[in-house]
């Protein structure tokens, strides 16, 4: 029992300083981006006009998001749905916010499929959004961004997932915060609460109004923060690398098939 404690007390460890780490960050990311686009801290003393988002600054343009340059799909699978193994498809149930991903709940499709298909590859940094499922007349949307080989190298949407691409790493990252204000909550909620099958499609997406990126401090947003998005990905990264090796050490560890003097040869 000792050797499994000290063994599984180090990952644990490095684990949770990685996860307080990307709280930190996503806090402060948070933080600056109520003090800049809800607060409108920069903006006191200039003129602000109303708009569907209320009050904001006259600078602050918006225009819908089918109006700016912008990327939008789901992905697919083949006839016969997931397979076993092959190239990972991420679902709904995965799209859960910066730093997650359960790799229990990972699906696949095969490799000649990924290599075919044109839709829902994700180079990493796009805006993914909870596309559709749950409960009858109850949508809660959902966003996240991966990256920098988390929670993969080489992966793929579902089609219960839309991937946004606004063709800009730091206006994604401004769109990740901007969709969870409650405008843009509210709206997506009640729309997806009203469908048969709870979710949206992406006219509803492209009609959602934001502030453009030819603002200066849209572009300072994402530049601040993008290097904040990095070190989450990289720490989510670390962390699944950790818990894979611990996964398959500690068995071996436990039973005496593995000795700690074994491992450090």
């Amino acid at each position: 029992m000792r050797t499994g404690y000290y063994t599984y007390k180090p990952h644990n460890l490095s684990v949770r300083k990685n996860k307080r780490r990307n709280g930190n960050l996503e806090q402060q990311a948070q933080a600056l981006f109520k003090a800049w686009f809800v607060d409108f801290e920069p903006f006191k003393g200039g003129e602000f006009v109303e708009s569907k988002l209320g009050r904001i600054p006259k600078e602050l343009t918006i225009s819908k998001i089918g109006d700016i340059p912008h990327k939008i799909e789901s992905g697919k699978r083949p006839k016969g749905g997931a397979t076993s193994e092959g190239i990972p498809s991420i679902g709904a149930e995965n799209i859960k916010g910066l730093g997650f991903y359960d790799y229990s709940k990972t699906k696949y499709i095969p490799k000649d499929f990924a290599s075919i298909t044109n839709r829902g590859k994700i180079s990493g940094y796009e805006l993914l959004i909870y596309k559709d499922g749950g409960k009858p007349g109850y949508f809660i949307p959902n966003y996240t961004i991966f990256g920098e080989g988390f929670p993969f190298e080489y992966m793929f949407i579902n089609e219960h997932v839309f991937l946004l691409d606004l063709m800009s790493r730091e206006y994604n990252i401004f769109a990740y915060f901007y969709m969870q204000t409650p405008y843009i909550m509210n709206q997506l909620n009640s729309i997806g609460g009203k469908a048969a099958i709870p979710g949206i499609n992406t006219k509803d997406v492209e009609s959602l109004p934001i502030f453009t990126d030819d603002n200066k401090k849209v572009k300072e947003f994402g530049k601040i923060v993008l290097p904040m998005i990095t070190t989450i990905l990289k720490n989510s990264r670390e962390n699944a690398h950790l818990t894979k090796l611990r996964n398959t050490l500690l068995p071996r560890l436990m039973s005496g098939e593995l000795k700690i003097n074994d491992l450090n040869r």
